[in-house]
């Protein structure tokens, strides 16, 4: 894949396109593939054990459920901190700047309890609106959709964090909503074929987990570029001046 920075195709203020943030997603995470999965990786690894505790039988009994659940929460923390650590390596690659794992790392986690807070609130709102005959999470999922990104890049509380992401979000949400699905039908598809390929052993967990990590990478790179040029688009914010909170 050629030479691409978000700069190339940035959004002009007042636009957000669905086609563009694809393509520069895309290409982002295509430039550091190995990367940005590492990043991703590295954070959700105690999950894998998790995983495999339950597939090898330990959890079985009265204690599965509970161990389920725990399974499910670890899930939201561990996704959300490396959507964290994976931030700085995507808009450093946007920049066309050099990045290393232990600089995302180092700059994720410096906001990992404040990330994992807004992770929990979204995730808990998200699975309540999803009770509610479904449309009313998916309108939240949209709403909230940056807030991540708003928590690490703006340096915001938690509910802060929320509040700034229904702001940006504004008159744009039908855009978001494909790029949502997008996400949600990339990472079906991919489990769907993998566990149809190796079944439910140990094997085929492995690889669902393998498919987790790179989900969670193209969907945090694609969070960061949805971010940008929202901002962008409200804003007129140029991406440099938006990255100097890393320097």
């Amino acid at each position: 894949m050629g030479d691409y920075s978000l700069g190339d195709g940035a959004a002009a203020p007042g636009q957000f396109q669905v086609g563009p943030v694809i393509s520069k997603a895309f290409a982002v995470l295509g430039r550091r593939f190995g990367k940005f999965v590492l990043l991703s990786l590295l954070p959700m690894a105690p999950l894998l054990l998790l995983i495999l505790g339950v597939v090898s039988g330990e959890a079985f009994g009265r204690g599965l459920i509970v161990f389920s659940v725990l399974t499910m929460i670890a899930t939201v923390v561990l996704q959300t901190a490396a959507q964290a650590t994976t931030l700085y390596g995507a808009f450093q690659e946007m920049r066309g700047q050099p990045f290393t794992i232990g600089q995302s790392l180092r700059l994720g986690l410096a906001r990992v309890a404040p990330v994992i807070g807004v992770g929990l609130l979204i995730g808990l709102a998200v699975g309540l609106g999803f009770l509610l005959f479904i449309v009313p999470g998916i309108i939240i999922g949209c709403m909230l959709y940056v807030a991540i990104p708003a928590c690490v890049i703006e340096k915001k509380g938690v509910m802060a964090s929320l509040r700034r992401s229904v702001a940006l979000t504004k008159g744009h949400r039908w855009q978001i909503f494909g790029l949502f699905l997008l996400v949600v039908v990339i990472t079906m598809a991919g489990g769907f074929v993998l566990q149809k390929a190796a079944g439910h052993g140990v094997f085929g967990q492995v690889l669902g987990f393998l498919w987790q990590v790179v989900s969670t990478a193209f969907g945090a790179v694609l969070s960061a570029v949805i971010y940008y040029d929202l901002r962008v688009a409200k804003e007129g914010i140029h991406l440099d001046t938006l990255a100097n909170v890393f320097d």
